[in-house]
């Protein structure tokens, strides 16, 4: 864009890249009625609230809230009872289930302390497990597990519904304690169930096999590295691992312990894809000046996005660095910072040298620029 570097007389382009009825027995919905807000606007309270007021035991403003969830929307009326159906079973439950086996299920979560707005979120996230055995006492011990009120439980389960149907004394007691051995508390492991997938559900011995893994690559369970690494790692196979450590080896040059040493730097290292790895490191060696083993020591780069990071940035670098501007810099200090702060420091203060350098930086991120 040669407007770009118009004041400069210098043009380039910054972002060229290669690169029915009966079965509603457990509804009970109130007769109609309304609320007035503040302003003593009269609103009509929707069906989906009434039942949660009525059957689950809310209160009035927070059924409101919770009625406007996606998966609530659709039940308007309760002239359209088998709208309630519908959203048990697009949860997965067939007519019988919801007619003989939900209710029960139900009744009984209720007098074990699961109610409300926690029974209606079990309920939208796990229906189906709360079919299962024994529901009940392992919803309990999760909560006593997890230790953080319902809230955090709620989390676990919406991402992993399955735990419920697990056997705690066979399936999850032992993987526990193995992850107790190598230092993981019952708090990052409860960390892990809520920000990452089930590692629950891993064989006992592909899980220890990386936990080993992990200590192959010089972790050691008592570092505080070692739950970060378990974090990125758990939901790949030690043959994954090793595979990812051969061709770092073989297509770059890296030696075994260039590989560890970056793994220890950047656990993700090894869990990139491969094609991901080349578009970055194709473009770090080629335009970025970098050898491939000397990104190693470096391997964070490897995280950052192509398109929204590393080009932009390096390029605006670049400009800086052919204009006299600044002489020196860091491409990984550039990056490692937010997007608002690399403006502040590389975009702004040298907009009246460099003509149209913020609208090219916005553009690549969709911003609109104030005039």
């Amino acid at each position: 864009m040669s407007w770009f570097l118009a004041k400069r007389k210098i043009s380039f382009s910054f972002f060229s890249s290669p690169y029915h009825h009966h079965q509603l027995a457990l509804l009970t919905p109130l007769p109609r009625q309304s609320i007035s807000t503040q302003s003593q606007q009269v609103k009509e309270v929707p069906f989906i609230a009434q039942y949660l007021i009525s059957s689950l035991g809310f209160f009035p403003e927070r059924a409101l809230k919770v009625s406007t969830n996606r998966r609530f929307v659709a039940i308007k009326s309760e002239d359209r009872p088998e709208s309630v159906v519908r959203f048990f079973k697009d949860t997965g439950l067939s007519d019988d289930q919801i007619k003989t086996t939900l209710k029960p299920k139900v009744r009984e979560l209720k007098d074990g302390g699961f109610s409300g707005e926690l029974l209606v979120h079990l309920i939208l996230y796990s229906s189906a497990a709360l079919l299962s055995k024994n529901p009940l006492s392992r919803l309990l011990f999760w909560r006593d597990f997890v230790g953080k009120g319902d809230e955090a439980l709620l989390k676990i389960l919406q991402r992993n519904a399955g735990l419920i149907t697990y056997d705690i004394d066979k399936y999850v007691v032992p993987r526990i304690k193995l992850l107790n051995e190598y230092g993981l508390s019952n708090r990052d492991i409860a960390g892990v169930l809520a920000s990452y997938s089930n590692c629950m559900r891993r064989g006992l011995e592909p899980l220890r096999q990386v936990l080993e893994f992990i200590e192959e690559l010089g972790i050691q369970r008592e570092s505080s590295m070692f739950k970060g690494a378990f974090k990125v790692v758990h939901a790949s196979s030690k043959d994954k691992l090793k595979g990812k450590v051969d061709f770092f080896m073989m297509r770059y040059g890296w030696s075994q312990e260039e590989v560890y040493y970056a793994f220890r730097k950047f656990p993700s290292v090894l869990t990139l894809s491969e094609g991901n790895v080349n578009l970055k490191m194709d473009f770090l060696t080629t335009k970025g000046g970098f050898k491939p083993r000397s990104i190693a020591s470096q391997p964070v780069l490897l995280g950052y996005s192509l398109e929204r990071v590393l080009i932009p940035r390096h390029t605006v670098l670049s400009v800086l660095k052919a204009l006299g501007l600044k002489k020196k810099y860091s491409l990984l200090t550039a990056c490692v910072i937010s997007e608002r702060r690399f403006r502040e420091l590389y975009v702004v203060p040298y907009e009246k040298d460099v003509l149209g350098l913020r609208e090219a930086y916005a553009a690549a991120y969709g911003i609109k620029v104030s005039v």
